[in-house]
């Protein structure tokens, strides 16, 4: 098992990417953390996790809010001791394709705060316990559109995506010297969620065919082959791999 008693905070775990993150880390012996603000779906995912015979903690906070994150990080201490690996999931976009000039404070605030304040905050919150044991690995969840632009996530979600790049970057050169690695993945199109696969359903044929032409493997992407990446970021398979952005697309963007 790659992740053997390791102990792993995902946020936003209770539906997509991030309860597929959880359960790939549960499978390979981690006790999970999980995060979000759906208590029945977090229930679901730590009941999973339990299932595969590993400890879950149901944790609800808003990843944008500093007290709230510090409560999480503080009753994960207290529960498990030590907080190995953070994934910083929670995220997302409003997908309502809007200009620049149209585009509404109060929604570039709430992209911008869960996409990038939140992972901000959870890695602040967690540094002085993975510095203290002189190991870490905190995985970033960026995007395709931070990495180039996009179609119909607009400014806010772009500009938050590019910015948790940056952060990434930054942090693994602060934290190196004490044991612990910072990467992030850069996903493409994952039909994750149901609100996602419908809105892909609802794009006129010929707009997803033009998408797939554009992808060197001709389909879209699998969330276990994306879950496959994370833990291999946070395993220490990646121990001498820090500061790396991971395009995660089938070859749309290669940068």
């Amino acid at each position: 098992m790659k992740l053997k008693d390791k102990v792993a905070i995902v946020t936003g775990s209770s539906k997509g990417l991030g309860r597929a993150f959880a359960r790939t880390f549960a499978q390979e012996g981690a006790d999970v953390v999980v995060n979000g603000r759906d208590v029945p779906a977090m229930e679901t995912v730590c009941r999973e996790i339990e299932g595969m015979g590993r400890k879950a903690l149901m944790i609800p906070a808003d990843v944008r809010e500093a007290d709230q994150v510090r409560e999480m990080v503080d009753q994960t201490l207290t529960a498990f001791g030590r907080i190995d690996i953070l994934i910083n999931n929670a995220g997302g976009a409003l997908f309502t394709p809007v200009a620049m000039d149209q585009l509404r404070e109060e929604h570039w605030d709430l992209v911008v705060n869960t996409n990038l304040k939140g992972a901000f905050l959870c890695a602040k919150e967690v540094l002085p316990s993975m510095k203290a044991q002189r190991y870490g690995r905190i995985v970033n969840v960026s995007s395709k559109a931070g990495r180039t632009y996009g179609t119909i996530a607009g400014a806010h979600y772009v500009s938050a995506k590019a910015g948790v790049v940056g952060l990434t970057r930054q942090l693994a050169w602060e934290t190196g010297p004490y044991g612990i690695t910072v990467n992030a993945v850069a996903p493409g199109l994952f039909l994750s969620t149901e609100r996602i696969e419908k809105l892909w359903k609802s794009r006129p044929k010929e707009i997803k065919d033009q998408l797939i032409k554009e992808i060197a493997l001709g389909r879209l992407g699998e969330v276990d082959e994306l879950a496959s990446v994370v833990l291999f970021l946070a395993s220490d398979d990646a121990s001498y791999v820090t500061g790396v952005i991971l395009d995660v697309n089938g070859g749309r963007f290669m940068g």
